[in-house]
């Protein structure tokens, strides 16, 4: 009788060590993320460099369970260096599994700052994300749900600088207009509130605040300078002069294609309502993809009296008059 009473209470203790192990294995095998997490396996990381990235990233519960199962089921040494999503509700194996297969589920793309619409396209076709001559014709009230934008009459592309110049992991499975849309979501971000009343004050629509910050874009030699061609920009309209820069006409030209090294006087002569030396005022749109610090400087620019500049050896070198900056010209231009 004692030896039953003794074989049931470890058939008990048993059948507890056997719930527990199941509960904690169960509790473990799943990951807890509960949106998709982005992740970047290189070459030669380890299995326990990998455990700690997804305990940090909150994939897992426990990096000792993620390396125990790895080295039991031999998924150790089958780990492929790869860009990986991983959706919420997978089991540690559907990692292991995912790791094991190589095909990368994102894209990391960057978006340099002054880009055109045309360079981005480009750089998105080489990562056979999108078809180049389709996306730059995407419209903006494809991707606009708030009707923020009134695109320019007679902008060659309605996207052009709208697009936020960024870091982006895209997913290989969007579509063309997805892309867009997430490029342009990151432009309503960093354009806030404050920005758009601040635009307010100013009497701009954002198409011409962008505009502006665009040519600053293209214009400006280093950060400092920004604001500073930002306030020659603004002088300049409100003398009723042209804008006469240098980088609006090639856009013109090219359409945002290619560079143009050097203008010759029979280039400035260009038709074109980008012409800023035909032409009066702002351009009909942007000429390329504005970073934040542009869009600061074309929202809150210098306040000074330069009329022109032009390209020294050390950035810009600024004048007031005309016969001030002919000398400028003269010194710096060979």
């Amino acid at each position: 009788m004692k030896r039953i009473i003794i074989f049931i209470s470890l058939l008990f203790i048993l059948a507890i060590i056997a719930s527990t192990s199941i509960h904690i294995i169960r509790r473990y095998s799943q990951t807890i993320n509960t949106g998709s997490v982005y992740l970047v396996i290189k070459e030669g990381q380890s299995l326990e460099d990998i455990s700690k990235i997804l305990l940090d990233r909150k994939v897992i519960r426990s990096s000792r369970y993620f390396i125990y199962y790895g080295k039991i089921k031999g998924f150790d040494k089958k780990i492929k260096p790869g860009n990986y999503i991983l959706s919420p509700g997978l089991k540690v194996e559907g990692i292991f599994k995912k790791f094991q297969s190589g095909i990368s589920d994102f894209e990391i793309v960057t978006i340099p700052e002054g880009f055109t619409l045309y360079q981005i396209a480009s750089r998105l076709e080489e990562r056979n994300l999108v078809k180049k001559d389709s996306f730059i014709n995407i419209k903006l009230d494809e991707i606009d749900r708030r009707k923020l934008i009134t695109p320019g009459k007679g902008v060659y592309y309605e996207a052009e600088g709208f697009l936020f110049p960024d870091t982006y992991y895209v997913p290989k499975d969007l579509s063309e207009k997805e892309i867009a849309e997430l490029m342009f979501h990151r432009f309503e971000s960093v354009f806030s509130e404050k920005y758009g009343q601040r635009a307010k004050e100013l009497g701009l629509s954002i198409n011409d605040v962008v505009t502006i910050a665009s040519l600053i874009e293209r214009e400006a030699a280093n950060d400092e300078e920004r604001k500073r061609i930002s306030g020659v920009i603004y002088n300049r309209i409100k003398r009723e002069m042209p804008l006469q820069i240098d980088a609006s006409v090639i856009y013109a030209i090219t359409k945002g294609e290619r560079n143009i090294g050097r203008l010759y006087k029979s280039n400035l002569k260009f038709e074109s309502k980008y012409n800023t030396y035909l032409y009066r005022g702002l351009p009909p749109g942007p000429i390329a993809s504005p970073g934040r610090l542009s869009i600061e400087a074309a929202l809150y620019p210098e306040e000074h009296d330069y009329l022109y500049y032009v390209l020294g050896n050390n950035g810009h070198v600024f004048s007031r008059t005309y016969e001030e900056h002919v000398k400028n010209v003269n010194k710096y231009i060979k």
